[in-house]
């Protein structure tokens, strides 16, 4: 019993983790655009050159994609192991009960 309790709170931290790490992942990806409009209106507006200004925006883009990208992944990385667990626990507790 103390193991399915356990187990049963290591799946409750892994979904936390879980959503955390997904709205990291949105977040990450709603800063990065405010940032490529916030270069492109000073690009517009004559503040930063042209150079400078596609540099900055694809710096932030990328940087956006990749880091927003990978806090997303490792959100649906740790959820899925969180069913897994869940669900060899379900398992292992069923083939338990019939012993």
């Amino acid at each position: 019993m103390e193991r399915e309790a356990r187990i049963s709170a290591k799946v409750k931290h892994a979904r936390e983790v879980e959503r955390v790490l997904l709205r990291l992942g949105w977040a990450v990806a709603v800063l990065g655009v405010a940032g490529v409009v916030i270069f492109t209106v000073l690009w517009i507006i004559g503040e930063i050159g042209t150079e400078q200004g596609i540099s900055l925006i694809l710096g932030t883009s990328l940087a956006t994609v990749l880091s927003g990208a990978t806090a997303y992944g490792s959100g649906v990385n740790v959820g899925l192991g969180a069913e897994r667990l869940d669900l060899a626990a379900r398992a292992d507790a069923l083939s338990g009960q019939r012993d």
